[in-house]
Parts: structure tokens; C-alpha cells; sequence
């Protein structure tokens, strides 16, 4: 683990002003929990101000339910005026990724996350002045708590929350590419966060449109022995293409799991596997090939190809061709998840209720 240098932290903060704070598009709750935890650091250590930029829609129900719960208000990018601020702090992302576009006009401050490296160098005026980036925690989260430790700032309950939330979400409960530090940030969090808040954000309600985004990723399911393609043409949100690998990944017998879908003129692609010692990144990049890019670490890794030249299924094919020659299945034939011999058996024992 890389110290958090955080007078170095320090340094790059200016005496007075307001600051910008920024994550990837479509944030999840790593993302927000960073933003929160970063927010009430900046106001009690060093009395400075700070707005969030949310860009891209949130749409996972659990998602949604912790920004409204927590009360997370943003501004919209476009409404960002550079004068207003005195610089711009990055958390659960870096300069360069794909997924990741801070409003212009400002200086980097600070940028702060656990993925791998940047799929790009970064320019000049992307050059943070205070950088960790450290592939030794399992959450930014849990690197947002350390550093208000070593400032010691006590996170206040609402604060306690959304850091307990991002930790939970990116380690499965610690189950998945945790540390001993996201442990102990875990559970210190756990303490002081609302309880009633977190079941309310584990179980939102519903729409109807979900189970119908399920039912087409059920259909599109092609299983190729231990690996599992899902590769959908458009669907609601970004984040239902996450929510679908991690779903099917625990398929009896699966080792990897690959999920895609069109969504605002990307198709996004999400890997995980339960392979022991497997690393879904590199073979991510592989699979998206010259056309996208994309971003992760461990069991878990996510990308997306721009759709501007390419049609949905030009992409899909390409995107088939490399997963299966990478997973050694060409050749295979698939299976489907759900044969149309049970479909029909099922819609007949449902008419028979």
C-alpha cells in the first residue's frame, strides 16, 4: 500500500474558495461515498465549500434510492462556471478513462482511486497535483476514510453511511478483492451508519420496466460451457449491464460472465469471474479490442465502444468473436439459459394457478 501523504494533500488545496468535486459517469456507490466523505473533509478540516458534478443518469434502483436518502445534490456539468471555483478533485476514476470527463477550465487538484492505471496518458492540464492511486484497497471509500482519520475528522452519520455504502458495494460485503483496510474502515462505518437507511437502499422498490430489462437479458443468455455471454442490443441504463454479469456469474459452473448492452450511444460491457487468480481487466481489454476501452481490476472490470461509426450488432459480433476465442470456446455451441421447451412449461403451470 502507497502512504496517503496527506500533507501533500494539504498542499494542493488552496486557503480559501470553492472546490469542484467529480467521479466517473453514471457514479455508483464507491463513487458517491468517495464524493461525500471527501465533501465534509473538505468543509471541517480546511473550511472549504464544494459542489458535485454527477454526469450521466443514475439509474440503478439501489443507486438512486442512496443519492435521494442521503440527500447527495449535484450541479449540472454544463452549468459549471470556471471562475466560481478554484479547482477540481477527481475520486474513483483518473484522467484518461474513458468513463470520465471533469468540466474544463480548471486545475486538477487532487485525484484520489484503487482501479488499475489510466487507459491513457494524461495531459498537462490533466496533471493532478496530489495523486494516490493504490490497487491495494478494495473501495475509495475506504481510502476517503483514511484520510479524514488522518485529519481527524469523524465522519457524521449521513457521512458514515455513504462510506459504509461504497465499501459494501465494491467488496461484496468483503467477500471480493477486499484488504485489511477496507475491513477495518467496514466496520468502524457500520457502527455509526443509519440502519434503517441501508435497508431501505438495499431493497428499493421496482418499476415494471426492470423485470422486463431482466427477462430480455434471460433471453439474449448464451452459455458456452464455463463462460456466459449476455450481449443485449439497447437497454435502459448503463448500470443494468453490471447488474446483469454480476447476476449470472453465479450460475452453477460459471467462470466468467459477459454482459453488454446500448445505452446513449455506447455499448457498455461488463466482465466478472469467479475464476481463482483470474483478472478481469486485461481480459476486458482484450475482448473490446481497438474499438472501446474500459477500466477495472480483479473479478470485475467494465468498458464501453462508442457507437458513432458502429451499428449495435457489428459491435456485439466483434465483441463475441474475441470473448469466445479468449475463453477457448470457438467452436462451442451454445446453450441457452432458459430452453423454449420450459418457457412454455413455464407460461402453462402459470395459467394453471
Amino acid at each position: 500500500m502507497s502512504p496517503s501523504h496527506p500533507q501533500r494533500f494539504a498542499e494542493a488545496l488552496p486557503s480559501e474558495g470553492k472546490l469542484l468535486l467529480c467521479t466517473h459517469r453514471h457514479p455508483d456507490p464507491d463513487g458517491l461515498g468517495a464524493l461525500v466523505g471527501i465533501q465534509q473533509l473538505l468543509q471541517d478540516r480546511f473550511g472549504l465549500g464544494s459542489d458535485l458534478v454527477l454526469e450521466g443518469r443514475i439509474r440503478r434502483a439501489e443507486n438512486v434510492a442512496m443519492r435521494q436518502l442521503l440527500k447527495i445534490h449535484s450541479i449540472p456539468k454544463g452549468g459549471v462556471n470556471p471562475a466560481e471555483y478554484k479547482g477540481l478533485i477527481l475520486v474513483d476514476s483518473q484522467p484518461g478513462f474513458s468513463h470520465t470527463h471533469p468540466p474544463g477550465g480548471l486545475p486538477l487538484l487532487a485525484v484520489l482511486d484503487h482501479h488499475e492505471g489510466a487507459e491513457e496518458p494524461c495531459s498537462e492540464l490533466l496533471d493532478p497535483i496530489y495523486s494516490w492511486v493504490d490497487s491495494g484497497f478494495g473501495a475509495t471509500s475506504t481510502m476517503v476514510h483514511h484520510l479524514m482519520r488522518e485529519f481527524d475528522v469523524i465522519p457524521s452519520r449521513r457521512t458514515a453511511t455513504a462510506l459504509f455504502c461504497g465499501i459494501r458495494y465494491d467488496t461484496h460485503d468483503l467477500a471480493l478483492e477486499s484488504t485489511s483496510f477496507d475491513e477495518e474502515s467496514f466496520f468502524e462505518l457500520q457502527k455509526n451508519a443509519d440502519r434503517k437507511m441501508l435497508q431501505q437502499i438495499d431493497s428499493p422498490p421496482l418499476p415494471r420496466s426492470y423485470f422486463g430489462q431482466m427477462a430480455q437479458a434471460i433471453d439474449s443468455c448464451e452459455v458456452y460451457g464455463f463462460a456466459l455471454l449476455a450481449l443485449m442490443g439497447e437497454v435502459t441504463s448503463p448500470e443494468t449491464v453490471a447488474e446483469v454479469a454480476d447476476w449470472f456469474v453465479r450460475l452453477d459452473g460459471q467462470q466468467w460472465s459477459l454482459a453488454g448492452g446500448a445505452c446513449d450511444g455506447r455499448y457498455q460491457v461488463s466482465l466478472r469471474t469467479d475464476m481463482p487468480g483470474a483478472d478481469a481487466y486485461p481480459a476486458l481489454r482484450y475482448i473490446l479490442g481497438g474499438e472501446g476501452a474500459c477500466g477495472g481490476h480483479g473479478r470485475m472490470a467494465g468498458g464501453q465502444v462508442p457507437l458513432t461509426d458502429l451499428a449495435i450488432e457489428d459491435v456485439v459480433e466483434k465483441i463475441r468473436i474475441r470473448a469466445l476465442k479468449l475463453f477457448g470456446v470457438e467452436g462451442v455451441e451454445p446453450v441457452p439459459l432458459v430452453a423454449a421447451s420450459q418457457r412454455k412449461l413455464a407460461k402453462r403451470s402459470q395459467r394453471n394457478l
